[in-house]
This record gives structure tokens, C-alpha cells and sequence, in this order.
């Protein structure tokens, strides 16, 4: 299954977590994460899939969308999924959650880094994200990590 990932930045360099409901059927905890969602047929392309499911889970509207040559590849619920990271940056905004999330935080670099839901290296996700916010990309090739 192909979906999207996306770090969600404001004018002020804050990054939006998100809090995941425990009742989820899909996770069954409470737990802070970024936007994800599923490609859909009717996306033309990746960066609709960032801006719908940004629009879906926030409210918020993106206004620039950049990937960042990283793809996640993991299993979930017996599907593979690859996951193709972005970053997104919005305006500060009010944002309306839905059924997915019951809380939500603008965080600084280092409090986001502290309380997110991560499956892969931080060390990594630090530099992936340092340079993003600054609208670099880290990797300079297409980088594939496996969860």
C-alpha cells in the first residue's frame, strides 16, 4: 500500500503533533504522531494525497509541500506499506481535528523530537527534519529505510 507521512510546519518553526485517540481499533493506545494517510485512487499524485490528508485530519491548508527523498517501509495489520516522507508548511491556524485524534501540540524541534511516536532511528529523523524546516533535503538520493 503507498501512503504518505508528512511533518507539519508553521510560520514560527513549530511542528504540530498529533494525539491518537486509545480508543483507535487499528492501535489501542494514546500516542503522538504526524499526519499519515493512504494514496487513494482519485489523488493525482502524492502531493494531493499530503494536501487532502493534511486538510482531512487538521483542517489546515498547506502551502508548500516538499519530499524528502525518504520512503519508510514497514508492515501494518499484514499489509506492506511504503510510506513517502514530506514535509509541510502551513500557515498557524485553527485547526479542527477529526475522529482520528482527540489532542494536538505545536512543539519546538526539540520537543517534537522528545514526544513523538517514532519507529525508526532519531538520530536520523533529527537531521532528516533539521535541514527540511530549512527547506533542504537531506538525502540527496531517494533513501529507503525498513521499519
Amino acid at each position: 500500500m503507498e501512503k504518505i507521512l508528512t511533518f507539519i510546519v508553521n510560520e514560527y518553526n513549530e511542528i504540530l503533533l498529533l494525539k491518537g485517540s486509545e480508543n483507535d481499533p487499528q492501535f489501542k493506545s494514546s500516542f503522538w504522531y504526524v499526519v499519515t494517510g493512504g494514496c487513494e485512487k482519485y489523488d493525482l499524485d502524492r502531493e494531493e494525497t499530503v494536501k487532502r490528508e493534511v486538510k482531512e485530519e487538521t483542517n489546515l491548508l498547506t502551502n508548500n509541500n516538499i519530499y524528502l527523498n525518504w520512503i519508510l517501509e514497514y508492515e501494518s495489520l499484514g499489509v506492506q506499506c511504503k510510506e513517502y516522507v514530506y514535509i509541510s508548511f502551513v500557515k498557524k491556524d485553527n485547526i479542527v481535528l477529526n475522529e482520528e485524534s482527540i489532542d494536538y501540540k505545536w512543539c519546538t524541534f526539540d520537543e517534537f523530537i522528545e514526544k513523538v511516536n517514532w519507529f525508526g532511528d532519531k538520530k536520523i529523523l533529527k537531521k532528516v527534519l533539521n535541514l527540511a524546516i530549512q527547506k533542504q533535503i537531506f538525502f540527496k538520493n531517494e533513501k529507503t529505510y525498513k521499519l
